[in-house]
C-alpha cells in the first residue's frame, strides 16, 4: 500500500515539473518560429510582436540584426527608433536618451524627428531622481530638451506633455535650489544661502518656489553681507 502510494506521489511529482517546464517554454520561448534573418520585414514584424509581449532582450536582438545587417533598408532606420523605444520600456533612460539623440542627429528629415525630440526631453525627465538632495543634472537636460523640442515643433502633438512635464521639471530645479539655500541658511553662510535665493527669483520664477525665495531674501536684509567665519 506504500509503494503504490509513492508511486502516486511520484507521478504527481513528475507531471507538475512536466508541466510548469511546457508553461515555461510557453512564456518565455521564443515568439515564432525561425525568422529569415535575409528579410528584414520579417524581423522587424518578429521584434514588434516581442515588444508587445514584454521581451525586450529578443527584440533587441532582433532590431540589432536589422540595424547592422541591412543598413540600406528602410526598416534600419525604423529599428534605430525603436531600439531608443526599447531602452525607454526597459528603464534604462540614459541609454534611450542617446539613442533618440543619434537618431535626431542621423535622420534631420526624417518624419519622426519631432517624435525623437520629444522622447529626448522624456527619458532625461524620467531619469530625473525623486529626492532633491540627489544630483539633478537629468532635470537640466530635460529641460534644454523639452525647450529644444517646443521650439522647433510648436505643433506637434506632444506639446502639452512636453509643457506640462517642463513645468514640472523647472518647479524640481527650482526646489533643489531653494534646498541648497535653506541648507546655507540655517547654518548662517548667509552670502551663500542669498545668491541661491536670488537665483531662483531670477530664474525661476514661474515656479511655486518664488514666494518661498522673496520670502527668505527678505528677511537676510537684517543679516550681516557676509559669511561668518569659523
Amino acid at each position: 500500500m506504500i509503494s503504490t502510494r509513492r508511486t502516486s506521489v511520484s507521478w504527481l511529482l513528475l507531471f507538475s515539473v512536466a508541466t510548469g517546464f511546457l508553461t515555461s517554454v510557453g512564456l518565455f520561448g521564443c515568439s515564432s518560429a525561425e525568422v529569415d534573418e535575409n528579410d528584414p520585414a520579417a524581423l522587424m514584424k518578429d521584434a514588434e510582436e516581442d515588444i508587445d509581449s514584454s521581451r525586450y532582450i529578443l527584440a533587441l536582438e532582433k532590431l540589432q540584426k536589422v540595424k547592422n545587417q541591412h543598413p540600406y533598408s528602410k526598416q534600419a532606420v525604423d529599428a534605430q527608433l525603436r531600439i531608443a523605444d526599447v531602452y525607454f520600456l526597459q528603464e534604462n533612460f540614459a541609454e534611450a536618451a542617446a539613442t533618440y539623440e543619434a537618431f535626431r542627429d542621423l535622420h534631420p528629415k526624417h518624419p519622426k524627428l519631432p517624435y525623437a525630440a520629444y522622447r529626448v526631453g522624456l527619458s532625461f525627465y524620467s531619469d530625473m531622481p525623486g529626492n532633491l538632495a540627489r544630483d539633478l543634472s537629468a532635470g537640466f537636460k530635460a529641460q534644454d530638451a523639452f525647450k529644444d523640442y517646443l521650439a522647433r515643433y510648436p505643433a506637434d502633438e506632444n506639446v502639452n506633455s512636453a509643457k506640462e512635464k517642463l513645468a514640472e521639471t523647472r518647479k524640481n530645479l527650482a526646489e533643489k535650489e531653494m534646498y541648497i539655500g535653506n541648507f546655507y541658511y540655517h547654518r548662517e553662510m548667509w552670502e551663500s544661502a542669498r545668491n541661491r535665493y536670488t537665483k531662483v527669483v531670477n530664474q525661476y520664477s514661474d515656479t511655486p518656489s518664488l514666494a518661498a525665495a522673496q520670502e527668505r531674501l527678505k528677511s537676510l536684509e537684517t543679516k550681516p553681507p557676509e559669511e561668518k567665519s569659523e
